[in-house]
């Protein structure tokens, strides 16, 4: 077999705002990436730049666009890993102007499917233009230990479920 070859190699993340500031001060503080800037001029001028320098390769552009984002939920998003844990990332997004869409839970949730243990605790977060991003964060194996201990014990709802394994007070 011969090298596997895409159609395309992956560019960038582009995220529709409409408020380019508030774009910048939101997403540059959940992904920790440099503002680059913004192109001059004509319809290059509704694009902001995070992350690399290099003109063609971005990490993110904010496109900005007339109106915000409606119903239904996006057809692509990001996922992001908190570097502070669940609960404090949801807290940091809410101070930035973000939402909570989803609380977090553990998926699969305990008995579900199966005897399938989870592996994740995810949320599902918006940004101030109600673009949809995923927090997600792997559980380790002393973690879903607790939880299926937690679950043979009675518990039922995702907030035990995350207190079994250490995710939440």
């Amino acid at each position: 077999m011969g090298e596997r070859v895409g159609v395309g190699t992956y560019r960038c993340t582009v995220i529709d705002v409409t408020d380019l500031d508030v774009g910048y001060r939101f997403w540059s503080e959940v992904t920790g990436l440099e503002i680059i800037g913004r192109t001059p001029g004509g319809w290059h001028g509704r694009f902001g730049y995070l992350g690399h320098k290099d003109p063609w390769k971005h990490d993110f552009i904010l496109h900005v666009v007339d109106t915000a984002k409606g119903e239904p939920a996006n057809r692509v998003h990001i996922d992001l890993t908190p570097n502070e844990g669940m609960d404090r990332a949801i807290e940091r997004i809410i101070a930035l102007g973000g939402a909570v869409k989803k609380p977090p839970s553990l998926y699969p949730r305990p008995g579900s499917h199966g005897d399938e243990p989870p592996v994740i605790d995810w949320a599902v977060m918006q940004d101030p233009f109600g673009n949809e991003f995923c927090l997600v964060s792997e559980l380790t194996d002393a973690e879903i230990q607790g939880v299926l201990e937690a679950t043979r014990a009675g518990a039922s709802t995702d907030h035990e479920w995350r207190v079994a394994a250490g995710r939440t007070a």
